[in-house]
């Protein structure tokens, strides 16, 4: 087994081999050379990430309580988002036992945790409201409260990287809660205890609700799970919470945030947008000295903190040193920017970015384009890196755009991934090039993102008047106080391991210690009461001191903690005691495994990595091609340029920088076969042509022949070289390609060659038509698409059984041809052979006609032709053999445009003709006709055809009308001709032609007038009349409105450019729209008259009844005199469902009812009420106002 342990102290690998693999020892150096290269820099998912199986937080004060409605009606929820690199289970508890519920995770998928409202704290003090989350196996945590218009997210760090020391970074507390939701709103912090009797120390920078002074500490003693929340109206920014020991004993750690229930940063100015802040604090252990930052994307603006961990630490912005009278307080600087920045410090500090209040430019000038509200992100250093991150992108609440900000150093970009694919838009940091920031626009849910090296990246999101933001993971880890994994063999150190390697344990420290208590956390211990100094280094300025623990440890696969308990010389308020923990994992070595596909020279071999993760996932590839190509993708694909045996390897290593090298894989490139044909360079359509195969074998035998011939036909495949043939049905050029594979499928180059296949002619010729007696002409009417018909070569063969051998047959183009019997089954062919050789033959039947045809056209009809209408005849003339070719047909013989020629008429066809229209009496037309069976043979016929008088009607054109006009009447405006009567008939017009448009309805209506005579000679004429639609109206009522109110009249209309009249106008705004709004003073019955553009109208009425105001009596007289003997409370009984409820002067009702019919008439119980005053509710609803006061009975 090779076993490669990934550093993260040294960016590079470390590499071990059994004795039993010296063989490969040359080998597994160049790998390791490679991997020492490819990694420069990465920083490996550790102990001290942002993933672990314990975390703590807590539901936050915020604005809209999960419990109680803000004037808005919205109340806020917190949502845990929890996913893992591998399966495993969590559980997510409330300290006070009030939940507890456990859940499955799925790898790089989000589990959504809804946390109950109980766990909400909304006061100052203590509470046993602690959230507490623990898994099986490493999960991230985020952690989201929220609510419409107030939302924040954080980034949840584990117990193992939570420190004793904590400054709470907040913002300047201002807010529109007062006029949003008519509560005060709050700088926050919670200190959360992860053991019992933990002591905290609070140092407020500000005066707290509870009246806690600033600069004064104060302590409180937690128990796990315990919270403590600090309130205050003013910033709380550098406001220090640590733990102290107040007995023997370590200090305790603890898990820290800061926030708002509701701020707004940026431009101060009326009705600004705000929005809660909620962060996890960073151990003040845990910053860094460099930092890169890059703008929010879609904002115009960023507000940052620089925070000071000692006042006399040197910034440098952007490459200028900032002076120490531009600290706040000493503390902290704050700047406004729009581009990346470089912060550099000699001391750690902490970087914040804020989102601002929404609709400002940097200048505070407004603008509607910028969306999103205040958040608060705590910045990453970039000594704490992460190489791999899998983040939510939420949608809570209202989030319209999500976004991931990526630091990284340029040389890794190319290894970047969104999700699986690379993505590589980054911009070079201007003035720091070695590193490159990205703005990447994501959808919302879940993300994976991943690089060779370390990146710092931060998800957050915009919609209007929403917001969130959170680091997307971190590296915490204490640059002066840590405990790493040694492997003596290579002296390279990390801080998780491999299975079956020994390492050494070392502890680094800022100081020489005396005593050493080791804690394996599995029942073994080891006091070292005279630790010895193995090395010392120098590190920002700093002598650190490393110690070794006195064995070495070889460790199975599991997760495993170690505890350092050293005495610090300089004692604090912890004590002369610090614990220095690790908790790391260790993992068994993958198994490389791989598989391919492909193996013909210079085509594409796929590599496919089939190997066993064992737990824990695998983060780098190497490939060894055996050809001295190498290659760092998963599964990769090759090209060889040369044949050949090639030995492929395959290298990786998982998370923990446990490696395994596969077995060699032997990949055989065969030689190709070489594809090669022979066939005729030209040929004829419709002819055989031959392919003789000549290709030549690479490597073993040809097993395939493909044959793409270059026309429509399907590609060819055959298993064996034999001689065929193929046929092209039409001319033209083709391309014929032949690509030959042999027993791999491997194929060689295809090889190509051209065959001409040349046009055949198209064969036609006319046939005449001809009688026994003619002497017969054919005319070729041949063709060709390269248009050589004048080279063309013709063979015509008459079919004549009575002709000589030799009169029989012609060459020329036309020839003539006399037969000498009438017959109709002469077949006669014509070939004809084009330049090129190629022949084609077509073969037509001929009919010679007999030479005596007989002209007979009868008229159908004598007694029913009118001048106006057609006339019918029917042909049928004869032959004694054969058909009549053409009929010459002149109607009127007086007229010689009246001829009409029909060629091979039918036997029986009608032939039509139309004589002009007159009025003046019946007239006599002279037919001739003239049948043809050939070009001489013809016969001659002439009649009469006596044709009657007609007449003229011109019908009184009516203009368009609308449906609800009156019917109009309908009549002819002349007559010419006979006299006789008519009669109209159609869809909405009577026989008599009374016309209704309301019966015909809209649209074209088609009327027809039907005029008789006595000579049988009648007419029809038609006329379209077009109804307009009218438009339609509908109203809802009746309506009711209070007297002095307004309300709008609600109808509706369809039509086409509609005008509106109201009648009467009085009470209305307008009374030419639509909906006017009606205000009167009487119960009024409006009409809305709607008219189209056309002029057609309809009407709608609208009722308005008036709810007047009521006019109470402050007295009456109930004394049966008919005058004043009842409460008349007038108009009151117009009001639907009122309620009336009187009481006495001790508050006793003594009438009540549900509506007024009945005016009251001072009893109770069937008697009178004694005199005096009374007190009245009366609540007349449908809009009105309760309405109260004193009524006085009176005798």
């Amino acid at each position: 087994m090779k076993t490669i342990c990934k550093a993260y102290l040294c960016d590079c690998l470390c590499l071990a081999v059994l004795n039993s693999l010296k063989s490969q020892i040359s080998y597994l150096i160049s790998v390791v050379l490679f991997f020492v290269f490819f990694n420069s820099g990465a920083k490996a998912q550790n102990g001290f990430s942002n993933q672990g199986t314990e975390f703590w937080t807590v539901y936050m004060d915020h604005i809209d309580p999960p419990t109680t409605s803000d004037p808005n009606g919205t109340v806020s929820k917190m949502d845990l988002y929890i996913t893992a690199d591998a399966d495993t289970k969590v559980t997510v508890a409330i300290a006070d036992g009030t939940f507890s519920q456990s859940y499955d995770v799925v790898a790089r998928q989000i589990l959504t945790v809804v946390i109950p409202p109980s766990a909400f704290i909304d006061k100052q003090g203590l509470s046993l409201k602690g959230i507490h989350i623990t898994a099986q196996k490493p999960v991230a945590v985020y952690a989201h409260i929220f609510a419409q218009s107030v939302s924040g997210a954080t980034l949840l760090l584990p117990v193992n990287v939570l420190g004793k020391d904590y400054l709470s970074i907040n913002y300047t507390q201002q807010s529109n809660s007062l006029s949003s939701e008519k509560r005060p709103s709050y700088s926050t912090f919670a200190v959360i205890g992860t053991e019992d009797n933990t002591t905290v120390e609070i140092t407020p920078i500000t005066y707290l609700l509870n009246g806690e002074p600033p600069g004064k500490p104060f302590t409180v003693i937690l128990n796990k799970g315990q919270v403590y929340q600090g309130l205050a109206n003013n910033d709380l920014t550098g406001t220090r919470i640590r733990t102290i020991s107040t007995q023997a004993g370590t200090c305790k750690k603890v898990a820290v945030f800061s926030g708002s229930s509701k701020i707004l940063i940026g431009c101060i100015t009326k009705n600004n947008t705000s929005d809660n802040l909620f962060q996890q604090v960073y151990p003040t252990g845990a910053w860094g000295k460099n930092y890169i930052t890059a703008p929010l994307k879609s904002r115009y603006y960023d507000v940052f903190r620089i925070v000071k961990s000692d006042p006399n630490t040197t910034v440098n912005l952007n490459g200028t040193n900032l002076s120490p009278s531009d600290f706040v307080n000493g503390l902290y600087y704050e700047f406004n920017s729009t581009r990346p920045n470089v912060i550099k410090a000699d001391k750690p500090v902490q970087v914040v970015q804020y989102a601002v209040t929404q609709f400002k430019t940097i200048n505070c000038i407004d603008t509607a384009l910028d969306i999103g509200d205040p958040e608060m992100i705590y910045l990453n250093p970039l000594e704490q890196t992460l190489d791999h991150v899998t983040l939510n992108s939420t949608g809570n609440f209202r989030i319209a755009n999500n976004y991931i900000n990526v630091i990284i150093k340029t040389a890794a970009v190319p290894t970047f991934a969104l999700d699986g694919k690379p993505y590589t838009e980054f911009t070079p940091v201007s003035n720091s090039p070695d590193y490159s920031y990205a703005q990447i626009y994501v959808y919302n849910g879940v993300h994976h993102i991943s690089a060779s090296d370390g990146f710092n990246a931060i998800a957050y999101g915009f919609g209007n008047a929403e917001s969130y933001g959170y680091a997307a993971g971190t590296n915490l880890k204490n640059l002066t106080r840590f405990i790493a994994l040694d492997d003596p063999k290579t002296n390279i150190t990390s801080l998780n391991g491999c299975s079956g390697v020994s390492y050494k344990i070392q502890l680094t420290l800022p100081y020489k210690t005396t005593h050493i208590k080791w804690d394996f956390k599995n029942g073994i211990t080891y006091n070292d009461s005279n630790p010895v100094v193995k090395s010392t280094s120098v590190k920002g300025g700093q002598t650190l001191y490393l110690y070794e623990y006195a064995a070495d440890e070889v460790y199975k696969a599991g997760d495993y903690t170690i505890l350092a308990t050293v005495f610090n010389p300089v004692a604090d308020e912890c004590g002369s005691d610090e614990d220095v923990e690790l908790d790391f994992n260790i993992s068994d070595p993958p198994v490389s495994k791989l598989n391919f596909s492909g193996v013909c020279l210079g085509d594409t071999t796929f590599f496919r990595d089939t190997s066993v993760t064992n737990g824990r996932e695998i983060k780098t590839w190497l490939w060894d091609f055996g050809d001295g190509h190498t290659d760092v993708v998963q599964n990769p694909w090759h090209v060889y340029t040369k044949a050949g045996n090639y030995t492929v390897r395959l290298t990786i290593a998982n998370e923990n920088g446990c490696a395994d090298i596969s077995d060699a894989a032997t990949v055989s490139i065969s030689n190709l076969p070489v594809a090669n044909f022979e066939a005729a360079a030209s040929g004829c359509p419709a002819q055989d042509i031959t392919f003789t195969d000549q290709s030549v074998a690479g490597d073993g035998a040809i097993s395939k022949w493909i044959w793409d011939f270059g026309d429509s036909t399907a590609v060819v495949i055959k298993t064996d070289k034999s001689p065929f043939t193929h046929v092209y049905p039409v001319g033209g050029t083709y391309n014929i390609k032949l690509t030959v594979l042999n027993a791999n499928g491997c194929a060689g180059p295809v090889k190509q060659k051209t065959i001409v296949i040349t046009p055949l002619p198209v064969v036609d010729f006319i046939l005449p038509d001809a009688c026994v007696a003619d002497n017969v002409q054919f005319k070729d009417s041949s063709i060709i698409a390269d248009h050589t018909e004048n080279e063309f070569i013709y063979h015509w063969n008459f079919g004549d059984i009575n002709a000589t051998a030799a009169n029989n047959i012609s060459a020329e183009k036309n020839p003539l041809h006399h037969y000498t019997q009438a017959r109709d089954d002469y077949q006669v062919t014509l070939t004809v052979t084009s330049k090129y050789g190629c022949s084609y033959t077509k073969t037509k039947t001929f009919v010679v006609n007999g030479d005596i045809p007989k002209a007979n056209v009868v008229l159908k009809d004598p007694s029913a032709v009118c001048s106006n209408k057609e006339v019918f005849f029917e042909n049928r003339s004869t032959v004694n053999f054969g058909n009549i070719t053409r009929l010459e047909v002149t109607f009127d013989v007086a007229d010689a445009s009246s001829l009409r020629v029909y060629e091979h008429p039918a036997y029986g066809q009608q032939l039509r003709y139309t004589y002009p229209i007159f009025t003046d009496g019946d007239r006599t037309f002279n037919v001739h006709v003239a049948a043809y069976s050939g070009g001489v043979c013809a016969n001659i016929q002439e009649f009469p055809v006596v044709v009657k008088a007609t007449h003229v009607i011109t019908l009184t054109q009516v203009p368009s009308i609308c449906p609800e006009a009156t019917p109009v009447q309908l009549a002819p405006l002349s007559i010419i001709g006979q006299q006789g009567s008519g009669a109209y008939s159609g869809k909405g017009v009577s026989g008599a032609g009374l016309f209704s448009p309301a019966v015909a309805g809209t649209g074209t209506a088609e009327v027809s007038y039907i005029y008789t005579t006595p000579n049988s000679c009648p007419d029809t004429v038609k006329q379209q009349i077009m109804v307009y639609p009218s438009p339609t109206v509908s109203s809802a009522g009746p309506l009711t409105v209070l007297e002095g109110a307004t309300i709008t009249l609600n109808t509706s209309a369809t039509g086409h450019n509609l005008s509106y009249k109201w009648y009467p106008a009085v009470g209305l705004d307008h009374d030419d729209v639509l909906n006017p709004v009606a205000s009167p003073t009487e119960n009024t019955s409006y009409r809305l008259t709607v008219t189209s553009a056309e002029g057609c109208s309809s009407s709608a009425d609208v009722m308005v009844k008036v709810l007047k105001y009521l006019v109470i009596p402050n007295a009456f007289t109930p004394n049966g005199d008919g005058r004043n003997d009842v409460w008349d409370v007038k108009y009151l009984d117009e009001y639907p469902n009122n309620t009336v409820e009187v009481y006495n002067r001790y508050g006793e009702k003594v009438f009540s009812s549900i509506g007024y019919p009945v005016p009251w008439d001072g009893r109770y119980k069937g008697n009178y009420l004694s005199p005096g005053t009374y007190y009245y509710i009366i609540n007349p609803k449908n809009g009105r106002k309760v309405v109260s006061g004193s009524v006085t009975i009176m005798r």
